[in-house]
């Protein structure tokens, strides 16, 4: 009998939280669409006020700022979501936080000091006639992490939502309004630009859910930082990793074949990566708030839930992908302009692992929410072997650009593959003794 009503009680509480956590976290899809909506909207013009060597520029420090700004809070911004007491949860923002000002001051000094030897490396001279934008966007990066882990957390999706509209809108504004300076200055600046309008309008509803703040014991930050240690001394270097895989691969093109050759990446990567980024954190968001509940409850069919969502998202992904590589090649000249007709060719060879993105990589949040910090660190070694060795070795092979993305794009999609099934593994192991 006890038994049974565990199981009724965890079923009501399931489609209860499906219920109010769904359609808000639409909204945060939604606020993604239109905030990179702008930027794509906005591209055609971008495209005519900047060269190729712009955006390269582009794409070597929007690389080197995501890697940096990923490590800066330390692995503390991952911890946020996965207490059930609100005291510890804010020690761990504050510990966030220090975190990233002390990182981002050391970035500070690297990018002043190394600032010539970096833009002889990858060939963007905006590292060193403006090497303040790498480090200025790093803190940008990772404060906006602390962030929206703090607002997942309390499933704050209107403020999600609003963060992710004012990101493009900042990007977008500061782009073309710095455009009549010229070089590549407005675009580069544009990412750090739409992080901070992102943190205005993350913080922009807060006065409207005030809470006392909690009374603090003495040594509760010690005792906080001694139970979730593993998040620094693991998570840390699995964040590294992780975006490491993402973005290394660009640092390395660019010093293979220089940050000129890469405006057709770079568009790419604007008018399809950020999107997909975007979306995809968008969904990850609703994985941290809607499962990361009834993962603390440890209640519901976590398992079922994963796979039906990862079900819907692959349909939509799929038919989106085809339609993307059939048509981009025709496409891209006719919008962006004929000097990036060889965009639409990148587009379709990079679209495969863009849909890999958006299905997989949402539902690794589940992997620290469960505490398998371990998992995710082989995993993201794994991944950052197998992209950055792609473009390794067939630089050392002597192959063009597009063999090079064509490589990176179909070792993204195994890596990607291998992680899906180490999610489904960790949730079917965590989940065994659950109620019924």
């Amino acid at each position: 009998m006890n038994a049974t009503l565990a199981s009724s009680a965890a079923r009501r509480a399931a489609a209860a939280l499906r219920r109010h956590a769904g359609r808000p976290a639409a909204r945060v899809v939604a606020g993604s669409i239109v905030g990179q909506g702008l930027v794509v909207a906005a591209s055609p013009a971008i495209t005519r006020l900047y060269g190729p060597a712009d955006l390269g520029a582009l794409a070597v420090v929007t690389a080197l700022s995501g890697v940096v700004g990923a490590v800066a809070p330390l692995g503390w911004d991952r911890a946020i979501v996965v207490p059930r007491g609100e005291t510890a949860a804010r020690l761990l923002v504050a510990s966030a936080l220090v975190s990233v000002l002390v990182l981002s001051t050391v970035a500070t000094v690297v990018a002043f000091l190394c600032r010539e030897q970096l833009a002889d490396l990858t060939g963007a001279q905006v590292l060193a006639d403006a090497w303040w934008v790498c480090p200025v966007t790093v803190a940008l990066v990772a404060t906006q992490r602390v962030v929206t882990a703090w607002a997942a957390r309390r499933r704050d999706y209107r403020g999600l939502a609003r963060r992710n509209v004012l990101q493009g809108v900042g990007q977008v504004v500061c782009n073309l309004s710095l455009a009549p300076l010229g070089g590549s200055l407005g675009l580069v600046l544009g990412v750090a630009a739409g992080r901070l309008a992102a943190l205005g309008g993350a913080a922009a509803g807060r006065g409207r859910s005030r809470r006392a703040a909690p009374v603090l014991r003495r040594g509760a930050m010690r005792a906080v930082i001694v139970r979730y240690r593993r998040f620094p001394l693991v998570s840390t270097w699995s964040s590294l990793v992780n975006v490491a895989g993402q973005q290394a691969p660009i640092v390395l093109l660019a010093a293979a074949h220089g940050s000129a050759t890469l405006g057709g990446v770079a568009l790419t990567l604007r008018v399809l990566g950020a999107p997909v980024g975007m979306v995809a954190d968008a969904v990850g968001l609703q994985v941290e708030g809607q499962l990361g509940a009834l993962v603390r409850a440890r209640q519901g069919d976590l398992r079922g839930s994963v796979r039906r969502a990862v079900a819907r998202l692959t349909v939509v992904a799929v038919v989106v992908a085809v339609l993307v590589a059939a048509v981009a090649p025709s496409v891209f000249p006719v919008v962006f302009g004929g000097a990036w007709a060889g965009s639409g060719a990148v587009a379709s060879i990079m679209v495969p692992a863009f849909a890999a993105q958006v299905v997989v990589s949402p539902f690794s949040r589940l992997l620290p929410l469960l505490e398998r910090q371990g998992t995710q660190l082989a995993w993201d070694l794994a991944r950052f072997a197998a992209t950055a060795g792609a473009i390794v070795v067939t630089g050392l092979a002597g192959t063009d650009l597009v063999v090079s993305l064509g490589v990176w794009s179909g070792a993204s999609l195994l890596s990607y593959a291998v992680l899906l099934l180490l999610v489904d593994r960790a949730v079917t192991r965590h989940t065994a003794d659950w109620p019924a």
